[in-house]
């Protein structure tokens, strides 16, 4: 988000000024560096996101040392006042990097060249900022369990979160949250910061995309629309089902082709549907309920259909066709 910065020299003035006049005033009114600052080269790193408790940021809120001379010293370094905080806590601050640079080297001098900058800096007053380490393992602390639910070889990868997350109190807390159960493919994740109080004070999202390898259903050899499937046209290879949705894991049946598969396809639901009781051309048994008589004739089926459904059917001695009720696999009944 594109924003304007300013900082407060004191309290009455800002930093409006140039780069000129930046240049000028540290000349003639840069601060004076501690003893332990002068001694030596030494390099800090300034973080992208920081957290500041004001009145004044601090070296050491917003920068951390990288190697040993920088940690000798760096009880004085981090102490090094720098710009006046934002009274306004819970209000966060972006500058890029040329700017960084020029306050950096106003308040510090030549020691701002020992610090290496980020592309862009947020500073937050108060509160306290979740950076992108602690959110990656807290994402695969949330998403390991899950991943274990769908069985097979689970990767987890193109992982796309913010950088950083802001919670305006200590006492907001960071709630990792999904709108639906983890699954492969494309998955949505909710960051919620949540205050003391239960409310949703900030909402972000993060994307992963999940591959779950197992070994699933396949056409053993060429299937037709209407073929009923057997065990001799099943065989298994592995797969990533997040490319293959829908996958038929095996189970239920008996089955037929809704569609045609080819050799070595896999299985989908779209696929497959339940073979219905009664089939088109088989001979069934025609029942006949009535008041005071029950008949039983062989008949054809001239459609198909399941338990309760209506079927028509042929009367194989009197070739008149009428519509009987399925009962079972090979009963229809008339009343």
């Amino acid at each position: 988000m594109s924003r304007k910065w300013s900082l407060s020299i004191n309290g009455k003035t800002a930093l409006r000024a140039g780069l000129a006049l930046c240049l000028a005033l540290a000349v003639l009114a840069a601060p004076v560096g501690t003893g332990a600052a002068k001694g030596g080269k030494w390099q800090a790193l300034v973080r992208d996101a920081v957290c500041v408790k004001g009145p004044d940021v601090l070296l050491g809120e917003i920068a951390d040392p990288v190697d040993a001379t920088a940690r000798s010293q760096w009880k004085s370094l981090a102490g090094l006042k720098l710009w006046q905080a934002s009274d306004r806590p819970g209000h966060v601050v972006n500058v890029n990097r040329d700017k960084l640079e020029k306050v950096l080297r106003y308040y510090l001098g030549e020691m701002a060249g020992n610090l290496v900058l980020p592309n862009q800096m947020a500073v937050q007053t108060g509160g306290r900022v979740i950076n992108d380490a602690e959110l990656k393992e807290r994402l695969v602390a949330f998403l390991t369990p899950r991943g274990k639910d769908l069985g097979g070889d689970v990767e987890f990868k193109n992982l796309q979160m913010p950088g950083h997350i802001f919670l305006q109190s200590p006492l907001d807390k960071l709630v990792i949250s999904m709108n639906s159960d983890l699954e492969p493919g494309r998955n949505e994740i909710v960051l919620s910061g949540i205050g003391p109080d239960g409310r949703v004070l900030s909402r972000r999202s993060a994307v992963v995309f999940v591959d779950v390898w197992k070994t699933v259903p396949v056409a053993a050899k060429p299937l037709n629309r209407m073929e009923r499937l057997s065990k001799d046209k099943v065989s298994f290879r592995r797969v990533n089902l997040a490319y293959k949705p829908e996958v038929w894991d095996g189970t239920g049946g008996p089955w037929r082709m809704a569609r045609t598969l080819g050799r070595g396809q896999v299985f989908t639901m779209s696929h497959l549907e339940p073979v219905p009781l009664i089939e088109k051309g088989e001979m069934v048994t025609l029942v006949y309920n009535g008041d005071r008589v029950r008949l039983s004739i062989k008949a054809e089926a001239l459609g198909e259909g399941g338990a309760g459904q209506l079927v028509q059917v042929r009367n194989v001695q009197s070739n008149k066709v009428i519509m009987a009720t399925v009962v079972d696999s090979d009963t229809v009944v008339v009343r």
